[in-house]
């Protein structure tokens, strides 16, 4: 059951958008008038405004890369752009026509997905709850379901998105997917969206969200998928047509899966998936800078093992060289206790012969 204790605090002010300004965008326009899709479907499927696309499609223009055929057709007419090495922050994708708008990202890339978000109602929120929800949707002619769990409450579709209204809480479902080259990235443009989404909601529902003073939401991030695409491992498995699960102490942290023909080695735990995938990350980039093949660790590992067998060796020799000089040290002591007892039987027989003398 999802919860609304140890939430964060976020300024809403101080919310920064996210960069649009990455090569992955460029690759997809690139990628998509290959297609002979039309701009004004790529601005709704990226969710950015049309501004934001145009610049970027006239960068694309005075670079010689495209050219325009007509009105809404273009031309992909040089692709040089395709090598272009940078770093990119994040970029929105929607379901609309997953295996379309996903085919184009590089190995290993980052799919942020499947997150929930649960907004914390401030107290003392006037009207909000069941009766009064029902009464203004009904008012509004908002569709709605009413829900069964949590208390009771509604379920609405806003912007494309399944939202939960409850006394306690509102709970969004995020279903567009967040590509970057980090976890933490992908993370951060779905944060700005939800606020977004919920400044939305608050002109729908007439009703403020924020603490302080109008200052700060107060949610958590109830669930969190993050994807490497197109990974190398995953693709093994799913040729095979296995499926991979690991666990820890805290319960499923990684899976492979093939979601829309993606290979993706995927962290799914609600707390800690965004920095497990850092590691898996890291891990993978690492084994490709020091490729690392089973013969070569068996070669290591039979190598520890035969210093093992000389070191035991050596300390067998060492045993018996430490034996050997214990018997010779017993053997001179013995030797010492004879020539003390001569000598004291040497010094007992002179001073006889001097008793005798004197006689």
């Amino acid at each position: 059951m999802l919860s609304v204790d140890a939430l964060t605090q976020k300024e809403v002010r101080k919310q920064p958008a996210p960069q649009a300004k990455h090569s992955n965008l460029y690759l997809y326009i690139i990628q998509q008038l290959k297609l002979g899709n039309q701009p004004a479907k790529m601005i709704r499927t990226l969710g950015i405004p049309k501004t934001t696309f145009q610049y970027y499609l006239k960068n694309l223009k005075d670079r010689g890369v495209i050219s325009k055929l007509g009105y809404g057709v273009w031309e992909v007419v040089n692709e040089s752009i395709l090598v272009k090495n940078e770093k990119c922050e994040a970029v929105r994708v929607t379901m609309d026509n997953p295996q379309t708008n996903f085919s184009y990202f590089l190995p290993d890339s980052v799919r942020g997905h499947a997150f929930v978000f649960t907004l914390k109602i401030p107290k003392g929120l006037r009207n909000w709850n069941n009766e009064m929800r029902e009464a203004f949707l009904q008012k509004k002619g908002i569709n709605f379901i009413n829900l069964t769990t949590f208390g009771g409450g509604q379920r609405i579709i806003h912007k494309g998105r399944k939202v939960w209204l409850t006394n306690k809480s509102v709970i969004v479902y995020e279903k567009s997917s967040y590509f970057s080259d980090i976890s933490t990235n992908a993370k951060s443009h779905a944060i700005y969206n939800f606020i977004s989404l919920t400044k939305s909601l608050e002109r729908l529902l007439h009703a403020d969200f924020t603490e302080r003073a109008g200052r700060q939401y107060s949610f958590k991030v109830s669930r969190q998928h993050y994807a490497l695409v197109k990974n190398a491992l995953a693709k093994q498995y799913d040729a095979q047509n296995k499926k991979l699960n690991v666990y820890s102490d805290k319960g499923l942290w990684f899976v492979i899966d093939n979601s829309f023909n993606l290979h993706e080695a995927e962290t799914v735990h609600p707390e800690t998936a965004d920095t497990d995938n850092i590691k898996v990350q890291n891990f993978f980039n690492s084994l490709k800078e020091q490729p690392l093949t089973t013969g070569f660790i068996l070669d290591v590992m039979h190598g520890i093992q035969q210093n093992q067998l000389v070191f035991a060796q050596n300390m067998g020799s060492h045993i018996k060289v430490i034996k050997d000089l214990g018997n010779g040290v017993n053997e001179l002591a013995s030797l010492i206790d004879e020539l003390k007892q001569g000598h004291a039987q040497l010094s007992k027989g002179q001073s006889t012969l001097e008793n005798i003398e004197e006689e």
